[in-house]
C-alpha cells in the first residue's frame, strides 16, 4: 500500500492516491515540525507542493494489514538527492497514522566517532 501511494504522487494521479489514505489520515513530518490532519489535507499538500519537485522512486516498501513502510529517493531537477522513511499504521484497510522522515544525504558522524565507510 505505502508503494503504491508514493508510486500514484510520482505519476500525481491525485484521484488514485487518496484511494489509498484514510479520510481521517494524519502524517507527522518530523524534520519540518509540520502535521497534515485527514485525507484531504494530506492531499492538497501533495497537488500544491511547488512543480518541478523531481523524481520520486519506491526503493523499498514493506506492509502487512496492519502496518506499511516505505524507503523513497526523491531526484531533484537539480542533481540534489533526498531520502524519506515512512512509516504508516493501518485502519479500516487504509493507511491511517503515518510519520515521513525526510534527510539530507552526505552527513558526518558527530564528533568522537569513529567514521565508518560509507555506504554505496
Amino acid at each position: 500500500m505505502a508503494r503504491a501511494l508514493y508510486t500514484a504522487y510520482q505519476a500525481r494521479d491525485w484521484a488514485t492516491a487518496e484511494t489509498f489514505l484514510h479520510p481521517d489520515a494524519v502524517l507527522d513530518m518530523p524534520a519540518t515540525g509540520e502535521r497534515l490532519v485527514g485525507r484531504e489535507q494530506v492531499m492538497r499538500f501533495q497537488r500544491e507542493y511547488p512543480e518541478p519537485w523531481g523524481e520520486l522512486v519506491v526503493v523499498r516498501a514493506l506492509g502487512d494489514a496492519a502496518a506499511a513502510a516505505a524507503q523513497v529517493e526523491i531526484r531533484a531537477p537539480g542533481g540534489d538527492v533526498f531520502r524519506m522513511a515512512a512509516f504508516w499504521a493501518l485502519r479500516d484497510g487504509l493507511l491511517a497514522s503515518g510519520t515521513e522522515y525526510w534527510v539530507d544525504p552526505g552527513g558526518s558522524p558527530p564528533p568522537g566517532r569513529t567514521a565508518y565507510p560509507a555506504a554505496d
